[in-house]
């Protein structure tokens, strides 16, 4: 009987669920490697040097989610020193290539003043872009702002309650993998 629970049986396991894990066992892309170094798995510990380094290089290479993960690392301090002047950089390269989490960050990031002049009205026109693109945190940011007459936004009850239901809508959509 052939025992397969050794150790060399369980590493090439471990290396070949890795590899299909990776994509169909091709080697991943380095925006996919970087995302699996960030998040680890029971496979791949969280290497935030690795992440940083091939987040970085797609980047400036002009992937647009590269450069949104590399921004949000630079905003929270993950494997780099946080830095708020940076994640705007990098966020608002993102968001110029419509990646509606992107813009949500820089919203943020306009909305404190955090590496970027404060300013409401740019803010709320990163939120209303991210909405448009259903993107739910944003379309709920936007109802908020219509609620409380905040974040640009002027106090609009009617705007408000169509605006949940969207958002509503939106957050279904997010949990149901659509």
């Amino acid at each position: 009987m052939i025992k397969l629970c050794t150790k060399p049986v369980r590493t090439l396991l471990a290396a070949l669920l890795s590899t299909l894990l990776m994509g169909s066992g091709a080697s991943a892309g380095p925006v996919d490697q970087a995302r699996l170094y960030l998040r680890g798995s029971a496979e791949v510990p969280v290497n935030l040097p690795k992440a940083y380094a091939l987040f970085s290089t797609a980047a400036k290479a002009g992937d647009a989610q590269a450069a949104y993960y590399l921004g949000m690392m630079y905003r929270n301090g993950m494997g780099v020193a946080a830095n708020a002047k940076t994640a705007a950089h990098w966020l608002s390269f993102a968001a110029n290539h419509q990646m509606p989490a992107a813009m949500f960050a820089l919203a943020h990031l306009y909305l404190s003043g955090e590496g970027v002049k404060r300013d409401e009205l740019v803010a709320r026109r990163w939120i209303e872009k991210a909405a448009d693109l259903e993107y739910p945190d944003a379309v709920m940011a936007m109802a908020i702002g219509l609620r409380d007459g905040s974040m640009g936004f002027e106090r609009n009850e009617a705007l408000y309650e169509t605006q949940m239901r969207f958002a509503q809508r939106a957050f279904e959509r997010r949990t149901s993998g659509m």
